[in-house]
């Protein structure tokens, strides 16, 4: 009977350790069958939201893509250290789920030990290391620096961007294999986040530097730099955790043993995840516990452990979604920006007047937020900023005696100019529409906008103005497509991004607000002249040569008008000047198309030497530091 008993399965414990395997497993496979699907692995992830909180204490900005969600379950995750026991890591770290298997498996290859005494102890110093470096880095940046490293993120992102090789090969190393062969490697001596729950278990101590550090501060103006804290803080969990390694008063919830009914089998001591000795006191108080229970679902005594002699073994589960579900609605009521900033004067602040606009795509991250905010800084009249990312929402200060709502507006919106194609070269005017485009506004719209007018046969250009609805300006070739097929081609629901296997549909709903519009004309020159620049350029002592002495040479030059083409140019001009005959080099823009003309010295060049010039495969180069160098010719003459 007690051997049955001992293979009894802690069933609350694993349904949510896989329930968050599977929903992971669900958010790396689903992209492969769904291309509009953005797999977010730090969604909720509660370390990041102590780290942007952190750094939005510090200087008013959440780190990275970080929002309220994050925030409140790592709020959640210390109320919980503090009130109940070490539940995250018990019952929802993949990271602590996946080391505690592959733990289990070295211990049953025989190849596992158990760290003990002075070695346990200093490795301990690790986390509380690492927590410090990676708090300092998030906060003075406002980037998340445990991306670097993670190899939670690095895994599941299949090292994106944000990791750097040499930081996240040797933790995902010591991860894996540290796990395999030094019982819970990871969680007792690497996990920043398992720093920060010992911290919590330390309140006190913790409480009293903080307070001694406001103090200070409030007196002598700020002279200690929040870094002392920080490492004030770190230095006391490492030194109360490997002094005691054990609980001062939080959490309250503890492992208790009833020596009248325990037999010593010490079947609780096996099955520890953390390796602790579980029957050899009365309550357990040891730091690595985390109240998984796994001792009591395992004990074949009935009532010989119990959590406080009373409280039922499913009870920390219950807490842990209670938590979530707690933490999950506060955030769905309130949002913390990820910037607000305030640059007017108290006057103007106290006077402000307030613009808010959601639905801003392009306001995704930290990054694009401090882009925003830095716009907004140029224009006269407004005087602060907040962006939410969550929303993708941006609250707009201004003073109404400078600027109005709709010159708010008009500073937020960022126009496009996007040319696609050449007219044919027998035409020489080109047709467009003005139309008003509703939703439409941020840049991600305007871009898939252009996108899906790039996509129909015959439309040559984009302009967007500032308007409400969206002042499109649209160019085409009407031999080619009318303007009623471009307007029902604007209001379609959907278009498709990428090809091949990356090949996404993106949703859309664009809405085309006067659909009486009317087509008017543009000349060919003109038309290219909005879209790009003519050039004028002259060198090789242009200016020491008479107009007698000089001719010009010209050669249709289409590729001028192709925007992939543009930063070749000067490439070109340089090239060019290795002819000494070549005084001038000039783009013009024709009802014909693009010319190419260049001015030479009749007896220094030729002509003939001049395409033979151009069509070299190889351009040779000069820098202005001196240096000299070959490209491949790019350009058909």
């Amino acid at each position: 009977m007690a051997s049955a008993k001992r293979k009894r399965i802690n069933y609350l414990r694993s349904i949510l350790q896989w329930t968050i395997m599977i929903l992971l497993l669900y958010m790396l496979i689903r992209p492969f069958f769904d291309k509009n699907y953005y797999a977010d692995f730090e969604a909720f992830c509660p370390f990041g939201g102590m780290q942007s909180l952190m750094s939005y204490l510090n200087a008013h900005s959440l780190a990275c893509s970080m929002t309220t969600v994050q925030i409140a379950l790592g709020l959640a995750l210390l109320l919980g250290v503090v009130l109940f026991a070490k539940l995250f890591c018990s019952y929802i770290c993949p990271v602590g789920t996946v080391t505690e298997w592959l733990g289990s498996l070295g211990r049953k290859l025989r190849v596992q030990v158990t760290l003990k005494g002075w070695a346990d102890k200093a490795l301990r110093l690790l986390k509380y290391a690492l927590l410090f470096v990676t708090v300092y880095f998030t906060v003075t940046s406002s980037e998340l620096f445990c991306r670097t490293f993670d190899p939670y993120y690095a895994l599941l992102t299949g090292f994106s961007s944000d990791v750097v090789l040499w930081y996240a090969v040797p933790a995902l190393i010591l991860t894996i294999a540290g796990s395999f062969f030094i019982r819970q490697f990871w969680c007792k001596y690497l996990c920043p986040l398992g720093a920060i729950t010992n911290l919590a278990i330390y309140a006190l101590p913790v409480a009293a530097l903080v307070l001694v550090w406001v103090i200070v501060n409030r007196i002598f103006g700020g002279i200690v730099h929040w870094t002392w804290l920080l490492g004030a803080a770190c230095l006391t969990g490492f030194l109360f955790e490997s002094a005691t390694l054990r609980f001062l008063i939080f959490p309250p919830l503890r492992i208790k043993r009833n020596p009248d009914i325990c037999t010593n089998c010490r079947i609780c001591d096996k099955k520890c995840p953390m390796a602790i000795n579980i029957s050899t006191v009365s309550a357990v108080q040891h730091i690595d516990c985390h109240l998984c229970t796994d001792c009591i679902v395992k004990c074949p005594e009935p009532g010989a452990l119990t959590i406080n002699k009373r409280w039922p073994k499913w009870l920390p589960a219950l807490i842990t979604i209670i938590l979530i579900g707690i933490a999950l609605f506060i955030s769905n009521k309130y949002e913390i920006p990820t910037i607000s900033e305030q640059w007017g004067s108290e006057t103007q602040i106290q006077n402000a007047s307030v613009f808010q606009m959601d639905g801003l795509k392009n306001i995704k991250c930290f990054g694009s937020s401090r882009a925003f905010a830095n716009h907004m800084k140029e224009v006269k009249g407004v005087i602060g900023v907040e962006t939410f990312v969550k929303h993708h929402r941006v609250k707009v200060l201004y003073d109404k005696s400078l600027i109005s709502e709709i010159g708010v507006k008009e500073a937020i919106f960022s126009p496009v100019s996007e040319f696609f194609a050449l007219p044919d070269s027998a035409y020489k005017s080109v047709s467009y529409i003005s139309v008003g485009v509703d939703h439409c506004f941020d840049p991600n719209d305007q871009y898939y906008l252009a996108k899906l007018l790039y996509q129909q046969d015959g439309v040559l250009a984009l302009q967007t103005h500032f308007g409400e609805p969206l002042d499109a300006m649209i160019y085409f070739d009407e031999r080619q497509i009318s303007s009623g097929q471009i307007l029902k081609a604007i209001e379609q629901k959907q278009i498709d991004l990428g090809e091949g296997n990356e090949k996404v549909i993106q949703e859309i709903d664009f809405i085309v607000k006067d659909k009486n519009v009317r087509t008017d004309t543009i000349p060919v020159s003109d038309f290219l002249k909005l879209f790009f620049d003519e050039s004028d350029i002259t060198f090789n002592f242009y200016e020491n040569y008479k107009p007698e002495q000089l001719r010009d040479w010209q050669v249709s030059f289409p590729q001028a008008a192709d925007p992939a083409m543009q930063e070749w140019i000067p490439y070109l001009i340089s090239h060019c000047s290795n002819d000494d005959g070549i005084v001038r080099f000039s783009i013009q823009f024709t009802d014909s198309g693009p010319l190419l003309k260049l001015g030479y010295v009749k007896t220094l060049t030729s002509p003939e030497k001049i395409l033979e010039l151009l069509k070299k495969p190889k351009l040779q180069v000069h820098f202005p530091d001196g240096k000299t160098e070959e490209a491949d010719n790019p350009f058909t003459f």
